[in-house]
């Protein structure tokens, strides 16, 4: 195939060049014209373009790939001194490389991303389907680019994938290539300086560059895929702290290491779950591993990694190292002396000329060297300028008279004044200019951090309208609201509740269950299919993060995404005992927090204080409520009952069945007795207007109801399906 990379030179675009190569592809590069010195290696055609030129489309119209592939996050284009101008110029230039890609109307793209992109701490390992929060320019700009791809492959149904790639690991083959990944950068700062700096609650993962670049290729390679979007990682966890130790076992001696820990926790784990079941996923080399082999290459490899100044090196590097810095030093004089032989001769020979004479060479030498190098030069050449007029003058005078004469020490004066007074502005200029350049520095990092403080102030702004204009969800109005369910029908609590639920908690999938002996759960009512995809009958204890959860009265959170438990529940008691619990299906991950599970809390103990209101004032209207002696409710409560479920039934809160008892008039209270005791605590018996008897069966259908009628026929009782009310 025809493959066209995209990127400065950078690791990645090593190992992957080769990978391809050896694969036997043809090897086109768009080097983006940062570094047009740096090699590459397997490169059958070479385009040194800016992305934004408009001989981008040319060049992909002459090649033609198969596959092109952005390096992005591995871009060596990318690191440099002005993040946020580079940041705008890659924005630019990728729309112009998509829009040059897209006109082929061939091939596939794959751009590469990084972990970079999730800018929050995350308790389990990271899928896909969380949306990314970026946070800072390089992060942020990685993030616009996915978009951007993903615009071509939804709305132009073209062949783009985006792989974000783990944190990578790998031997660096000198001190830029250890830039690039964490353990390599934390190496060399243990051989340079012997020190490593790390936090303890800072969590990674780590995957070997290697199992990432053969991971990339079977996507180059496969026919077809099922996903826009992979996560290349190897799902395991390695904490710096863990990196430090590391370093310091296989380095052979003892480290000081700095605790850097910050309140400020980081932990992100890219999950592989598509990438491995798709394509497959296998981890070829640990990170104590390649730590090993990275420390014995830099120790054997010193000279790629370690500058003069490092206190790495031994004592012979260190000799040499100073004996270099001596005879450096000693360069400029040397220099001096042999640009003074020429301007010797020069005024030897013009002393006895009758036109040059006048000419004082030794002036416009000791300026020359004042203006180049300052003031010490000019220093260094007024001395051998009067050594050389001395020893002029002593061809036809004493060395006495020489020395006592007065327009020698005038023309001494003069040499030095004008040297020192040119070699003295001449630093203060360089002195000048280094300050700009270092006050340029300074404000461009302060830029930096400003930009950085408003991105943050911006999240905290967002955070706070969010908030405002979610006011109705704040915890005196849900109060306000829950007080209403103290005005409403006692039979109708529970169904308001749900409700309420659903819009406080800005979730379409609730349920809700009501736990009676031996914790067996009966739902009681739901929103949609989802929240009632536990079942009609729940044990707790069979439910163990549940279940546990439950017992420690806490809200339970499912952040392992298990979709066979909510994302979120708790459950009421009453007194020490399980009440009820409450279910929600379709919550967020982001939105897993404390506040939310609060927010759930105060939302269930308001609503379990109108729900105990309400049972005390059914228990003191208990008489008034059954017929006589009897276990079956009187016809007008049990006709409001009906209502009540009816009303919930055409909202989709709850599924019931309403049976009437064929049985003589006579033997209607030995039935109800005998119903009494066959029924669950959530079915209902009782007398209609029209004098018979019916059972109300909740939260079942109809395929579920034949099981019932059939244990009645066992003891003698006929009952049929009432088709009133819609039923």
């Amino acid at each position: 195939m025809d493959i066209m990379l995209v990127g400065g030179i950078s690791p990645m675009m090593r190992k992957l060049s080769l990978k391809l190569y050896k694969e036997g592809h043809k090897i086109y590069v768009l080097s983006g014209n940062r570094n047009p010195a740096e090699r590459y290696e397997y490169a059958f055609e070479r385009y040194d373009f800016p992305y934004d030129s408009a001989s981008v489309e040319e060049v992909f119209r002459s090649v033609n790939p198969d596959v092109t592939i952005l390096l992005g996050a591995f871009d060596g284009n990318l690191p440099g001194d002005d993040l946020r101008r580079e940041a705008i110029q890659y924005a630019a230039g990728l729309q112009n490389i998509l829009l040059s890609w897209a006109v082929l109307e061939k091939g596939r793209l794959i751009f590469l991303s990084s972990v970079e992109v999730y800018g929050n701490s995350y308790l389990i390992p990271v899928k896909e389907s969380v949306e990314p929060e970026p946070r800072g320019i390089r992060s942020l700009m990685l993030f616009q680019a996915e978009e951007s791809c993903d615009f071509y492959r939804k709305q132009l149904k073209r062949d783009v994938i985006i792989l974000r790639l783990d944190r990578l690991y790998d031997v660096p083959q000198d001190r830029r290539e250890a830039a690039w990944g964490i353990c390599e950068r934390k190496c060399l700062d243990a051989v340079q300086s012997g020190t490593i700096s790390y936090r303890r609650n800072h969590k990674y993962g780590l995957t070997y560059m290697g199992d990432a670049v053969k991971s990339i290729y079977k996507l180059i390679a496969c026919e077809e895929h099922k996903y826009g979007l992979y996560h290349i990682a190897s799902g395991k966890a390695f904490s710096e702290q863990k990196i430090a130790d590391t370093i310091e076992e296989h380095l052979g001696r003892e480290l000081e290491k700095i605790d850097n820990t910050l309140d400020d926790k980081k932990n992100v784990i890219l999950a592989n779950d598509r990438i491995k079941e798709e394509f497959g996923f296998k981890i070829c080399c640990e990170p104590e591993e390649t730590i090993e082999k990275t420390l014995s290459y830099m120790k054997k490899h010193s000279g790629k990694f370690l500058d003069r100044s490092s206190p790495g090196w031994d004592i012979w590097h260190r000799i040499y190292f100073k004996t270099r810095d001596f005879l450096g030093a000693l360069v400029p004089y040397i220099e001096n002396m042999i640009f003074f032989i020429p301007f010797f001769m020069l005024n030897n020979r013009a002393t006895g000329s009758q036109y040059f004479s006048k000419i004082d060479f030794y002036l416009i030498y000791v300026l020359v060297f004042a203006v180049v190098h300052g003031q010490r030069q000019a220093t260094f050449s007024a001395l051998l300028a009067t050594a050389g007029y001395v020893f002029r003058k002593m061809y036809n005078k004493s060395g006495i008279a020489v020395v006592t004469d007065y327009n020698t020490y005038v023309w001494i004066a003069e040499i030095f004044i004008v040297g020192l007074i040119v070699g003295y502005m001449k630093d203060q200029l360089n002195f000048i200019k280094e300050e700009n350049e270092q006050e340029v520095d300074f404000l461009s990092e302060r830029v930096t951090d400003i930009a950085d403080i408003n991105d943050s102030n911006l999240r905290v702004k967002e955070g706070l309208i969010t908030q405002v204009v979610n006011y109705d969800c704040s915890l005196g109005t849900v109060y306000d609201l829950v007080e209403q369910l103290d005005k409403d029908n006692p039979l109708k609590i529970l169904f308001h509740a749900i409700t309420l639920i659903r819009n406080v908690m800005d979730c379409q999938d609730v349920s809700l269950y009501r736990i009676h002996t031996e914790h067996y759960a009966r739902l009681f009512g739901y929103t949609s299919e989802k929240a009632a995809s536990m079942g009609h009958t729940v044990h707790l204890p069979d439910k163990g993060p549940l279940y546990e959860a439950f017992s420690r009265e806490e809200v339970y959170l499912n952040r392992t995404m298990d979709p066979q438990y909510p994302m979120m529940a708790y459950c009421i008691y009453e007194e020490d005992n399980m009440d009820m619990m409450i279910l929600l299906w379709s919550i967020p991950f982001e939105r897993m927090t404390i506040d939310e599970s609060n927010r759930l809390t105060v939302i269930s103990k308001l609503i379990q204080k109108a729900v105990k209101r309400s049972t005390t004032y059914l228990d003191l209207l208990r008489n008034e409520r059954y017929q006589d002696e009897s276990p079956a409710l009187r016809p007008e409560v049990f006709e409001e009952l009906i209502s009540t479920y009816h009303e919930a039934g055409m909202q989709n809160l709850t599924e019931y069945i309403l049976m009437q008892v064929v049985v003589a008039e006579d033997g209607m209270e030995q039935a109800g007795v005998t119903i009494s005791n066959m029924l669950r605590v959530t079915d209902y018996i009782g007398y209609r207007n029209d004098g018979k008897l019916y059972i109300l069966l909740t939260s079942i259908d109809r395929k579920d109801c034949g099981f019932v009628q059939g244990n009645l026929e066992q003891k003698g009782i006929r009952t049929v399906i009432s088709e009133e009310m819609g039923l």
